[in-house]
């Protein structure tokens, strides 16, 4: 409604203005300081715009009529995972004109994350923090989550309230317009706090089930640098992987042979390694696509400003991390590239999917994630600098479809 308009007014006004002031505040702030102050805000600030997010009609969605993994999507970006760990920010997305959406990355059990103490104790908590000049960002969050039932009852209530049922993956179809077209995917790990294997797996493959009638499609996260994983090295890490994913795609095609839906899964990776072995690999398997790529963690290998490298320094000493943002853009766009080149070489278009993540914040980015041939993109880092840009509502519309953007803005003088 209108107060939630209003406060979202506020909030991003507030956004903008904190755009603003980092380099400064980076600046005058001793290292720690600086950190613990974003560390404490990113919660209560997603918290409000999930609050601020009303129930209005149908937003004006830039549509460019995709169909992938045998999906209706509006447009073909949609948030990263991390951003909307339990699935209260869909009303928000979804008003604000996303392609789609990714909830979670959901456990199946309650976890706290990585916890810290700031400031000698006066606060405890996950740690994040911008770095000011290369729009970049650190996070240590270690995969904070309420676990995977509350994110599926706040999916089942968004899709009520919208009429967003879940769709039936068809191949062949041509792509729908609309509210309906608004994929939700649910992004699953085994949980941080499962040392043994079979113990993490069966955590997974309840989530699997328990997704699978709510979903439009899956990703499961092989790549948060900010947990251990588990597993080994080499050939006997990839030998885990195999048994990880066999096991998930029997639970996702059993239940399709039960009369469900069958549900695209994806694997998200912080590397591809070498993409066509790796491509090939997930199709055998039964994956439907490859989301590329989680944040980063070779922080030398990146260039940054003397100030923001100074800032990674102090961050990652104390707290570790991945890096994120358009220092990563470089990498995760050759890597998608590579891996659509791989997909035509090994035959498989339109039957296993690119999804291109890691910088993406522009119009002309999202020209050259899809020259990359990716089918569809994500963004986190970019999204939360959108949202502090002017105009945010018209946000998705400004870096989907800039020509059409143009054409209105011309419209309107």
């Amino acid at each position: 409604g209108g107060g939630g308009g209003a406060r979202r007014s506020v909030l991003l006004g507030l956004a903008r203005a904190d755009e603003q002031l980092r380099p400064a505040l980076a600046a005058l702030l001793p290292a720690e300081a600086f950190v613990a102050l974003y560390s404490a805000s990113r919660t209560p600030f997603l918290g409000a715009l999930a609050a601020s997010a009303g129930c209005g009609a149908l937003p004006s969605a830039p549509s460019i009529g995709l169909r992938a993994m045998g999906l209706s999507f509006r447009n073909d970006l949609g948030n990263a995972a991390g951003l909307d760990k339990d699935g209260t920010l869909l009303d928000f997305n979804y008003a604000l004109g996303a392609g789609y959406a990714v909830v979670g990355t959901v456990l199946s059990d309650p976890h706290s994350g990585n916890l810290f103490d700031f400031l000698g104790g006066l606060w405890r908590g996950n740690a994040w923090t911008p770095l000011p000049s290369s729009g970049g960002a650190l996070n240590s969050l270690g995969l904070p989550s309420k676990g995977v039932e509350p994110a599926l009852r706040n999916i089942a209530a968004f899709r009520e309230r919208h009429g967003v049922p879940p769709q039936r993956a068809e191949h062949g179809r041509p792509a729908g317009d609309g509210g309906a077209s608004f994929p939700v995917g649910v992004s699953i790990m085994g949980h941080p706090a499962h040392s043994d294997p079979a113990d993490k797996l069966e955590g997974v493959l309840r989530c699997v089930r328990l997704c699978l009638p709510l979903a439009d499609f899956i990703e499961i996260n092989e790549s948060c640098p900010n947990v251990h994983h588990g597993g080994g090295h080499g050939g006997d890490a990839t030998a885990e992987l195999r048994k990880r994913l066999e096991a998930i795609v029997a639970e996702r095609d059993a239940a399709a042979r039960g009369g469900g839906r069958r549900v695209p899964l994806l694997v998200k990776l912080g590397d591809l390694g070498e993409a066509e072995g790796t491509v090939r690999f997930l199709s055998r398997l039964g994956i439907d696509g490859v989301v590329a790529l989680n944040t980063q963690k070779d922080y030398a290998s990146f260039e940054l400003p003397p100030a923001d490298r100074a800032l990674l320094d102090s961050y990652t000493a104390r707290y570790g991390g991945g890096l994120s943002g358009p220092p990563i853009l470089d990498r995760s766009s050759a890597q998608a590239a590579a891996a659509q080149a791989a997909v035509r070489e090994l035959g498989l278009a339109g039957r296993f999917v690119v999804v291109h993540v890691g910088g993406v914040q522009s119009a002309a980015d999202v020209q050259r994630s899809r020259a990359t041939g990716a089918e569809l993109r994500q963004w986190y880092t970019g999204l939360m600098h959108g949202l502090a840009r002017p105009e945010p509502d018209l946000l998705y519309e400004r870096v989907t479809a800039p020509e059409r953007h143009q054409r209105l803005r011309a419209a309107m003088r």
